[in-house]
């Protein structure tokens, strides 16, 4: 089936092309041509339907299948020898938290690569993230562990405070541009070698979260990334205790995230999700949640 879709898409990509090239170089089949355009528009249309909602069923089933008892040492994930997670970082208290977060008391990250990804103008979480490396690196010393390789990526940010939302698309569009290198260009050591692909991406709640998560599920549709790589992880942050963050409720409602948890039960019974408690404070990752893919 996804073989017969992608030639179905191949197809229809390249009859648009061609009619486009027909109306440029006799416009007498200007009708034909249209028409072609249309069936090849609708074509391409009926594809991204059906892959859409065909990657949302698989998430869905994966959702129902795996329900782990956070409590439960049985269920607990073993940390992978090798691993590659991309953290999408927000202006101020997002940045803080998802550090937090990040900080689980492990120290030994040998063979772990870390991405983070920040928004241009974004200088606070540039130095959070400078003040967390160094503490990572003093840690590990003292342990005498290794802190694992990180690299950041900047991007341009999705949408300003107060940004009219008039202007939102233009700027969103310019994000998700810079957005899909930071996904697809592996890092330049030896686990960027053996994995090309991020196995997870985090975000707690900045704007970009929205559209990283939008730039993973349009390479899923289109069969660049496999589905058991780039898995969503979406962590509403702590200060939401009674309602979704418009990010969170983009994401909920497009159902682009593989996994969608908040850390107010207030806010979990509301919009019918996991609760996955106050993750900030506990610091630990979502390990006994979401899994990482074998490989990537």
């Amino acid at each position: 089936m996804a073989r017969s879709i992608i030639v179905f898409s191949l197809a229809s990509i390249v009859a648009l092309g061609s009619a486009i090239f027909t109306i440029t170089s006799s416009p007498r089949l200007l009708k034909r041509s249209t028409l072609t355009i249309v069936a090849s528009g609708i074509a391409l249309i009926i594809f991204a339907s059906t892959r859409h909602i065909q990657l949302l069923s698989h998430r869905s089933r994966k959702r129902s299948t795996r329900r782990p008892n956070p409590n439960s040492q049985n269920d607990r994930i073993q940390r992978p020898p090798m691993d590659y997670n991309l953290f999408v970082l927000g202006s101020g208290g997002h940045t803080k938290e998802m550090l937090m977060m990040m900080d689980d008391g492990f120290c030994d990250f040998s063979h772990f690569h870390r991405r983070y990804l920040i928004s241009s103008g974004d200088s606070m979480s540039e130095n959070h993230l400078h003040d967390y490396e160094e503490s990572l690196a003093s840690l590990c010393k003292s342990r005498e562990t290794s802190p694992g390789t990180y690299d950041k990526r900047i991007v341009t940010r999705a949408r300003r405070v107060h940004q009219p939302l008039w202007s939102t698309p233009w700027t969103a569009l310019l994000s998700i541009v810079d957005i899909f290198p930071a996904l697809l260009v592996p890092p330049e050591n030896e686990v960027g070698r053996k994995l090309r692909y991020p196995s997870r991406v985090f975000s707690n709640g900045p704007a970009t979260g929205f559209f990283v998560a939008l730039a993973v599920h349009l390479l899923k549709m289109t069969y660049i990334v496999p589905e058991s790589c780039m898995k969503v992880i979406y962590i509403e942050s702590w200060a939401r205790i009674s309602t979704l963050s418009l990010t969170g409720k983009l994401l909920l409602y497009t159902g682009i995230a593989d996994v969608f948890v908040t850390q107010h039960q207030e806010v979990a019974a509301r919009y019918g999700v996991q609760n996955a408690g106050e993750i900030v404070f506990n610091s630990r990752r979502l390990d006994d949640i979401e899994p990482s893919p074998a490989k990537c």
